[in-house]
């Protein structure tokens, strides 16, 4: 895919709804230590993103398409390793991916692997409400989500399951290895964006001069912040104990999976007020809602009241879409709800989640018992969530 040659300025998604974007992330800038200055550098570095694609897996796209690399010799690589005999541009693909950043701390990223796991319920709460749905509210993603019919319809359920076996996988001991299947369902989801971000800019129905190019650095670096930055401010508005150094953890954890997934380095913060720097910068350039937020919307509301339980499965869909609506009402406010054409709902499960939050979270801070128990929960409860819900 070649680069498009705009001025990124004048893309009509850059900065369209200045007031919409003002008010969705005004919170978010009085945490920002050093001010958050949108000033002409700024601002041309955030459009130029909007521009700025993968190359790398752009690369490995377009010998696909040409028919130099098929997908069973990249998955072959994926899992065995990339043949010396193999085409170009899968070993340059893998030769990146390969080498780890000189930056890479394998034990800051185990550290920050089991704080997230630790969180359990609420982790996974604030990957449905906050880093998902929350997603929505810009329309920045939701043409692609739409068009590819990801995230849409009765194929929501199974994507959902898709993201959280990914993010389970990337946080299980060694799921970052080269071997481990946290690192190659990662790499395999870049390449998935490069094609995808193929397929759609030579439709007929995309229009870069509207909407830049489909799969950006961009998004993909605000999508980043959805999982990282704004994951650790939501996990401690539901009363989750996060001390600074786990943050630091968090965000070198998810610092080598955005390298992975293709983000560039000047788009990868090294901690928490770095993070919200770049994301409220971002965030203040990005489109507001459309219809297609809404259909998004509506398409992951219906499927938090049809997930599976063990037991009173119709009594605890009900509660479960009725927390969720909360806890999601809780993190937008009721106009972030309405935007979407949702209901606003009662946070009635907030103070209850808060409670044991904080509790089971601070004793975890200060006990390794505590903190070794705390973490086999967690990861019980995805692993068990995973079993109800994932397709088979």
């Amino acid at each position: 895919m070649t680069a498009i040659d705009l001025d990124p300025t004048t893309i009509a998604r850059f900065g369209r709804d200045p007031g919409w974007a003002r008010g969705s992330v005004w919170p978010l800038k009085l945490l920002i230590r050093g001010g958050a200055e949108l000033d002409g550098y700024v601002r041309r570095r955030c459009a130029k993103a909007v521009l700025d694609v993968d190359e790398q897996a752009a690369a490995l796209a377009d010998a696909l398409a040409d028919g130099t690399v098929d997908m069973a010799q990249f998955r072959a690589a994926l899992d065995r390793g990339v043949p010396a005999d193999a085409p170009a541009a899968l070993r340059d693909f893998f030769a990146t991916v390969e080498a780890p950043p000189a930056w890479l701390d394998p034990d800051t990223l185990a550290r920050g692997a089991r704080v997230c796991l630790r969180g359990g319920r609420t982790a996974m709460d604030v990957l449905s409400t906050g880093s998902l749905m929350n997603g929505y509210r810009s329309s920045a993603t939701t043409r692609q989500l739409v068009a590819t019919g990801r995230l849409v319809g009765d194929g929501t359920g199974r994507r959902v399951a898709e993201t959280v076996r990914w993010w389970y996988e990337c946080m299980l001991p060694g799921g970052l290895d080269r071997d481990g299947r946290g690192w190659q369902l990662t790499v395999h989801v870049r390449l998935m964006h490069a094609l995808v971000n193929r397929h759609l800019a030579a439709s007929e129905g995309w229009d870069p001069r509207e909407w830049g190019s489909p799969i950006n650095q961009a998004d993909q670096a605000a999508t980043l912040a959805l999982f990282s930055t704004t994951f650790l401010l939501q996990i401690r508005m539901l009363g989750r104990v996060v001390p600074p150094a786990d943050g630091r953890d968090v965000m070198h954890l998810w610092r080598y999976v955005g390298w992975l997934m293709g983000v560039r380095d000047e788009w990868l913060p090294t901690d928490e007020n770095t993070g919200r720097r770049y994301f409220y910068q971002l965030a203040r350039f990005a489109p507001g809602p459309d219809a297609d937020s809404r259909v998004l919307a509506d398409a992951l509301q219906r499927y938090w009241g049809a997930m599976n339980y063990r037991r009173l499965q119709g009594t605890t869909r009900r509660l479960n879409r009725s927390r969720l609506l909360g806890v999601q009402t809780y993190f937008s406010g009721r106009s972030g709800v309405r935007e979407l054409g949702l209901p606003p709902t009662m946070p009635w499960y907030v103070p209850a989640a808060v409670a044991v939050n904080v509790v089971t979270s601070a004793a975890a801070a200060v006990s390794v018992r505590a903190e070794r128990l705390e973490y086999e929960s967690g990861r019980r409860y995805v692993r068990d969530w995973l079993a109800r819900n994932e397709a088979r």
